[in-house]
């Protein structure tokens, strides 16, 4: 980072950026500050890497090297909060100008035009609207808040489809991760063939770098782990169900391959790309280079027809998503220098004990 960049982020009691409070630019920079700290935070999970990979004489002087970088990386984190904030303060003072006068008349205006438009286009429609607005909003338990979620309620019932968003192509074969609201909220695997190999993906990120590990279990006792690198945890459980994945579909031939994941945004992401069969479909959820290599390796695979992912509920005792989890913190531990090879040998051999006879690497 440049003296000027870390002088435009200096913490309070430091000189403090001028232009931060301004409201045209708020959200912009807070926008910006998030993917320049993942950034950094890359760059020093890289310098990391190469530190473990020199002597062991040569590795204090470089993490004292690092140490400015750490600062930085904790300056613009703490700036990336603040600006968080202001946007939240900037947002707020909008809903307020919009319930207030002049711009809430003009709203309550257009509002009402609106309205009149439609009951003299369809009085049917309308009238049948009225009713299921009233009947909603008796029951509905946001109605203290104004009821913000009520027209996605309403639109669904209206097109007689379930509130969710499917996706436009959505064809059944790939589920949704859409938590559902009440039950267990477990992964039903009651409609797969006995033929299907049904792994556990997992993945831990570091505090200060973007170093992190993956991991994974299968059901057959097969099971993998490694590190790389990755802006959120998110795209941290992508790397690991990609890799997964691509593991498994080399070691199994014509067996649907299904990976289970406790992370929402990394099953949207991977379920997307494999639908579209276009990796830049999820390249808007990945920021780093080997990340988005492997979503590219899998969807470019000319099996991954075999794939699904569906989301798990995490930490929940299921065996399987533990040794993932397991494997994950193991992955990130050797990546960062938190253990040596030889314990980190010895604790694998241990986990995969745990699995029973039958458990291997691949």
């Amino acid at each position: 980072m440049t003296p000027s960049f870390r002088r435009s982020c200096a913490m309070p009691g430091e000189d403090e950026n001028p232009y931060l409070p301004h409201d045209a630019v708020v959200e912009r920079w807070s926008r910006h500050a998030r993917v320049a700290l993942a950034w950094g935070r890359y760059a020093i999970g890289q310098a990391e890497r190469d530190v473990l990979a020199c002597s062991l004489s040569a590795r204090r002087t470089r993490l004292d090297a690092l140490d400015d970088a750490y600062q930085d990386a904790a300056v613009l984190a703490a700036r990336s909060c603040e600006a968080l904030l202001r946007v939240t303060d900037l947002h707020g003072r909008m809903r307020a100008c919009v319930t207030t006068r002049p711009f809430a008349e003009l709203i309550a205006q257009c509002r009402a035009a609106a309205l009149a438009r439609f009951a003299d286009a369809d009085p049917e429609l309308w009238h049948s609207v009225r009713e299921l607005t009233v009947t909603h909003q008796a029951h509905c338990p946001e109605r203290a808040d104004n009821c913000p979620h009520c027209h996605r309620t309403l639109a669904a019932v209206l097109a007689d489809a379930p509130p969710a968003d499917t996706g436009e192509d959505g064809d059944g074969e790939h589920p949704t991760a859409t938590v559902p609201a009440d039950g267990d909220r477990y992964a039903v695997l009651a409609d797969l063939p006995d033929t299907a190999v049904v792994a556990v993906a997992d993945a831990a990120v570091a505090d200060e770098s973007a170093l992190c590990g993956y991991g994974w279990a299968a059901e057959d006792g097969t099971t993998g782990y490694g590190d790389s690198l990755a802006s959120s945890s998110g795209e941290a459980e992508v790397t690991g169900i990609c890799a997964a994945a691509l593991s498994l579909l080399e070691h199994h031939e014509d067996a649907p391959v299904v990976l289970l994941c406790d992370s929402v945004e990394a099953v949207e992401a991977v379920n997307m790309a494999l639908r579209s069969a276009d990796p830049a479909a999820a390249h808007r959820t990945l920021l780093f280079p080997e990340s988005r290599h492997l979503m590219d390796r899998l969807v470019r695979h000319r099996h991954r027809h075999r794939v699904q992912v569906r989301w798990l509920k995490g930490h929940i005792g299921h065996e399987r998503n533990e040794t993932a989890d397991a494997f994950a913190r193991l992955a990130l531990r050797r990546a960062t220098g938190r253990i040596p090879p030889s314990a980190a040998r010895k604790e694998e051999v241990r986990l995969l004990r745990s699995l029973g006879s039958g458990a291997c690497p691949l």
